[in-house]
């Protein structure tokens, strides 16, 4: 299940943006397989943060109402990676940049339960999982007593 699809992220970023982000060669066809990748990425790097709260990729069909607000944030996540991994830019414009840096804060604020997902029911909780490192001690070799008088 994805939250966007590359004709989104074509429409946010416009023709000729699109292909100058997204073909590695020569900046002037678009790449639907570099486009992917980077709709890839970015839906991972949003599902790291849902998975702290909810199961992930959380379930726009149980959930329409979701939909938009995780498209909006996903395409956020999307046009900083097209511009970041472009090789005919330098930097992301500033715009690109506050618009990131308040996708990953609105993200953060849900995984750390600051704020929830306005769903009018709450989506699947993450499994619970024993995340905390296994450590089993083996019986010592010598004790004090047997080393008495070495």
């Amino acid at each position: 299940m994805t939250y966007i699809t590359t004709d989104q992220l074509s429409q946010r970023l416009g023709a000729t943006v699109y292909a100058r982000l997204t073909d590695r060669v020569d900046g002037t066809t678009a790449s639907t397989t570099v486009a992917q990748q980077i709709i890839a990425d970015a839906e991972a790097e949003a599902n790291s943060y849902l998975a702290q709260r909810y199961k992930t990729p959380v379930d726009l069909a149980a959930h329409p109402e979701l939909a938009d607000v995780l498209r909006l944030r996903v395409l956020d996540l999307a046009e900083y990676a097209a511009w970041k991994g472009s090789p005919f830019v330098s930097d992301p414009p500033q715009r690109v940049l506050a618009i990131y840096t308040a996708a990953l804060r609105w993200l953060s604020d849900l995984a750390t339960g600051r704020l929830p997902l306005p769903a009018t029911t709450p989506p699947d909780a993450r499994t619970a999982q024993d995340d905390t490192p296994g450590y089993a001690a083996v019986p010592r070799a010598f004790t004090a007593e047997e080393l008495t008088g070495l």
